[in-house]
């Protein structure tokens, strides 16, 4: 009986001390609703990261993208919540992202973007909100595009083709004209030029945006054909002389 009695001990201790052993289960703290909601872009309360859908991390030269040349000053304020308010969106390579946060004080900079092969592409000139100059580049460095904006609300606008020659120039009056495509007997059919000499076609129209194989190219024209409107227009010269004359939307 006493032997009994003491196995009986011996298994009741040997079951504590297992039990003894066993880990304890770990209550989870509950998720904490602290630090705002995480709406659209990222947000996370006031000033939450990702509010603009990504804008601290621009593109490099190299990308075909754009680069900001300054950081906001002033710190942001919200953008209208309102849920029937238009959104107000920001493109970034091509992809419009909804803007959630805007800064306090008018952007003063430069915005460049660059071509794939690392050449500068564009830049735009802000001073206080105001876009004041903005000028683009060809592919191959040679100047494109250039236009300075006055206070006044005047512009000033100047082209260049790729060999550095200045387009619209006052004796390229012919440019800015409105020409016809396929309309026999129109005085201003600009197949009239088809048979002339390619010395006339400079003279009218100045330099062409491009030259290919001896076809010229002039771009931003102005030439209904039938119901539509055309904007380019290309001329192929053979032996000094106009052979074709094509149109193009």
């Amino acid at each position: 009986m006493k032997y009994f009695t003491l196995m009986t001990a011996a298994t009741l201790l040997l079951a504590f001390g297992c039990s003894q052993d066993e880990p304890l289960p770990v209550p989870v703290p509950p998720q904490s609703s602290s630090g705002g909601s995480s709406g659209p872009g990222g947000m996370s309360g006031e000033g939450g990261e990702g509010a603009v859908g990504g804008m601290e991390t621009a593109p490099q030269p190299g990308s075909g993208g754009t680069l900001p040349a300054s950081q906001p000053a002033g710190g942001t304020q919200r953008v209208n919540e309102d849920p029937q308010a238009p959104p107000v969106l920001a493109e970034m390579n091509g992809v419009f992202h909804e803007v959630y946060e805007i800064a306090k004080q008018p952007f003063t900079g430069k915005a460049v973007e660059y071509h794939a092969t690392n050449v500068e592409k564009s830049e735009k000139v802000y001073k206080d909100g105001r876009l004041e100059h903005f000028t683009e580049w060809h592919d191959n460095g040679q100047k494109s595009h250039e236009m300075t904006y006055a206070i006044d609300g005047k512009t000033t606008e100047k082209r260049w083709n790729k060999k550095g020659e200045e387009l619209n120039a006052n004796n390229a009056k012919a440019r800015g004209m409105q020409w016809t495509f396929g309309v026999a007997g129109n005085k201003m059919a600009i197949e009239q030029y088809r048979g002339l000499a390619g010395d006339l076609v400079r003279r009218g129209f100045g330099p062409p945006d491009e030259e290919n194989s001896g076809v010229w190219i002039y771009r931003s024209m102005k030439v209904r054909s039938g119901t539509q409107q055309m904007t380019t227009v290309r001329f192929t010269i053979t032996g000094g002389k106009v052979v074709s004359v094509a149109v193009e939307p």
